[in-house]
């Protein structure tokens, strides 16, 4: 019982952890006014829904959320629930499907990179990514500058890299972060981050040294 506890309590601290990397990447500043680390964001459109990537400047991925949404048949609890399961499996497939094929892409290494290029070497980066359109993006080209070209294309290989080696990591350290009930629709947000995988692998061990 008492493991079970603090098995809750570890991912209950991840959850805070990857609140907190979300403010981070919302906001460039801190109640001091001292400024933070600055972190790049970029968006998947996969078959099952969104994909959300966030990254830093030296091509650390720091989390990666996904979200699925699923209608809800009849108003009941039984519904609601059935609904969110199905929205949770829908968000789970998103990140497996982008882990598996879409990281490898040449498509996702173009984007990366763009969104390096646009956060870190480009002097025009009032424009928050999100409020890109199609065209916005079609017309965002890589820096003129060779060397800043290469340097944010590496960068991308260095962060896909990562997250290709990390991916079974990624899976396993994925949690629910956010249920919104809009209308007959509900939408599952699935965060992972080093935090919430640090503390899947705390559940293992604890798990591990329970059943010994």
């Amino acid at each position: 019982m008492k493991t079970l506890i603090a098995a809750m309590c570890v991912l209950a601290l991840a959850g805070c952890a990857s609140t907190d990397s979300k403010q981070n990447a919302s906001s460039s500043t801190d109640k001091s006014g001292v400024e933070s680390r600055r972190l790049a964001e970029t968006a998947f459109e996969e078959a099952g829904g969104t994909l959300n990537l966030v990254f830093d400047a030296q091509g650390n991925w720091v989390k990666i959320t996904a979200k699925g949404t699923a209608a809800i048949s009849d108003d009941t609890p039984g519904g609601r629930e059935t609904a969110m399961t199905i929205a949770t499996m829908r968000s789970k497939r998103t990140v497996a499907e982008f882990l598996s094929s879409e990281v490898r892409s040449s498509k996702t290494m173009t984007r990366i990179a763009r969104s390096y290029a646009r956060t870190y070497q480009s002097s025009d980066s009032t424009k928050p990514l999100e409020s890109l359109d199609a065209e916005d993006e079609a017309a965002m080209s890589l820096p003129t500058d060779a060397e800043e070209n290469r340097y944010a294309q590496r960068l991308a290989s260095i962060l896909t890299e990562q997250i290709r080696d990390n991916s079974s990591a990624i899976l396993k350290g994925a949690f629910v972060s956010q249920r919104t009930f809009e209308g007959e629709r509900v939408t599952v947000e699935l965060t992972a981050s080093r935090e919430s995988i640090e503390a899947a692998r705390q559940v293992s061990r604890m798990m591990r040294g329970t059943m010994q």
